[in-house]
């Protein structure tokens, strides 16, 4: 007898789901979907004959389905030998929570069946780790008004059992935005190196530092009320001040002020100064009289020197702090002193040029107590080289003063003002220069390079809350002179900004 095989090939084909819920981002908006399509079909069937909008029972249908979709998909077997009446196998990874069936939903027993919990609450519907239960996560959680992964277990417990439901909920919350925003954390880098302006021996006011005060309130010669404003202009390397009063914060003004600097203070190379508007302006008109001074008419008459302008950060006060600390020294004199007294300009100039005096005259160097020790350096030092009211004069030199000023006098004077120069910028060096390495500790000695060009950061802006901040990506990086990363250019909705790292808060997206 002839023997005959039989070859049976198997196909089995996986239909596509009726709903992609990979597609959706709110557990709300999935389940009025489903809720809609299963009206749909239950009208193509006969079964239904609702209209209008949706409600309680239709919703609670849809979550039930997505429930039995969920279950089936990790827990088919288990499902299928609880159907038969059979047991559940020990080598299940359910097993310890003694598995039943419950109207076809998958429910867990506990140790709590003589307390007053509801029956959800005792026996929960057990539920996976899926897209499913991570809708169902972020709903309670938003539900909860953005609660921390606790408190949004507790509440996700009272229906349903998600196995390693803590890691479950703190792996969901780290992707909501909102959380995000409020746990951002700015970006750190290793304090940065004072620039060579700052710790190179230089005459005073070759670098300088300008800022604009708030207004202050004057009486004009016929008793109206009038808003001027202070500008202050530091030297950086002598911290010598220079205050002036404008009439307002136009650009006309402050540059009739700087010329006044630029008339009484020497030539100026380097200027340092936010990104305020009226700087801005100054600048552009300061490249026009660049041009202007180049002219061939004008070379005889007005040196071609310009100034070089370097603008701070936007919102970064810290990257100008030895003129931001001096507004301090100024602001605090005239608030104790004026109180709410009305001056008129020209009382006001003259408490200023006192107060420019004052600070001038006080010690960067350390004080000693002892008596036969020289005293302090003093910005007024390099100010006034020699001057007796400065107090560092050697006593073997003040025949100087009072001897007549002729040709031996002025060559020894002369002679007496190089070599005090010297022992100025020396003593400089040895009690001012060498204590800024204990003055400017670095507060986070490591160094960060954690942002790079497509990074999604939240800016920091004047709002307290964050979610007001803007959040762009990173357009270009800006490297300081250590090869650090100091600062960012972030393109945003609202244009290109330029930002401080400390000012942005890198978001994992």
């Amino acid at each position: 007898m002839q023997e005959k095989r039989i070859v049976v090939y198997t196909a089995i084909v996986k239909d596509d789901p009726l709903i992609n819920i990979s597609r959706f981002s709110s557990l709300t908006r999935l389940l009025r979907v489903t809720a809609y399509v299963l009206r749909f079909l239950g009208k193509l069937g006969g079964k239904s004959t609702q209209t209008g909008p949706l409600v309680a029972a239709e919703i609670s249908e849809a979550e039930e389905f997505w429930v039995k979709q969920v279950q089936r998909e990790h827990f088919d077997f288990e499902i299928t030998r609880l159907n038969r009446g059979q047991q559940i196998p020990a080598v299940s990874r359910i097993w310890s929570l003694a598995p039943y069936l419950q109207e076809g939903l998958l429910c867990v027993k506990g140790r709590l069946e003589q307390s007053e919990l509801t029956q959800e609450e005792n026996h929960p519907i057990l539920l996976p780790r899926s897209k499913y239960t991570d809708l169902l996560i972020l709903h309670e959680h938003n539900r909860g008004f953005h609660l921390g992964v606790i408190a949004t277990l507790s509440r996700l417990r009272e229906r349903f059992w998600i196995p390693k439901g803590r890691q479950s909920v703190k792996s969901v919350l780290k992707s909501c935005l909102v959380c995000r925003k409020y746990s951002a954390k700015p970006a750190r880098q290793q304090t940065g190196q004072l620039p060579k302006d700052r710790v190179v021996a230089c005459p005073p006011f070759t670098t300088l530092g300008t800022y604009f005060t708030r207004a202050i309130t004057v009486k004009t010669t016929g008793g109206a009320l009038q808003k001027v404003y202070i500008v202050l202009f530091t030297c950086a390397v002598t911290r010598a001040v220079h205050l002036e009063v404008v009439s307002n914060m136009s650009v006309k003004s402050f540059i009739m002020s700087l010329r006044r600097v630029l008339a009484r203070r020497g030539c100026v190379k380097v200027f340092y100064s936010d990104n305020a508007k009226t700087f801005r302006s100054s600048f552009e008109i300061l490249k026009g009289f660049k041009s202007i001074i180049r002219q061939p008419e004008l070379k005889s008459f007005i040196t071609s020197e310009g100034i070089s302008w370097k603008f701070i950060p936007e919102r970064s006060p810290w990257w100008g702090g030895f003129w931001e600390r001096l507004m301090r020294s100024i602001k605090e004199p005239l608030r104790k002193t004026l109180g709410r007294a009305l001056l008129t300009l020209e009382e006001l100039s003259t408490i200023l040029t006192e107060i420019e005096s004052v600070i001038n005259n006080r010690p960067i160097t350390y004080d000693s107590d002892e008596l036969d020790e020289p005293r302090a350096l003093t910005p007024s030092h390099f100010l006034l080289l020699g001057h007796r009211n400065t107090g560092f004069v050697p006593e073997y030199f003040l025949d100087l003063f009072v001897s007549a000023s002729d040709r031996v006098t002025l060559s020894r004077r002369k002679l007496f003002q190089t070599k005090l120069l010297k022992q100025l910028w020396v003593k400089w060096k040895e009690q001012y220069l060498l204590m800024l390495k204990s003055a400017h500790n670095l507060t986070d000695p490591s160094s960060y390079n954690n942002l790079k060009i497509g990074d999604i950061v939240l800016v920091e802006g004047t709002s307290k809350s964050k979610l007001l901040w803007e959040m762009g990506g990173i357009h270009e990086v800006i490297m300081g002179r250590d090869g650090f990363l100091r600062a960012c250019v972030v393109k945003t909705s609202k244009g290109k900004l330029k930002r401080a790292v400390q000012l942005l808060y890198p978001l994992e997206i």
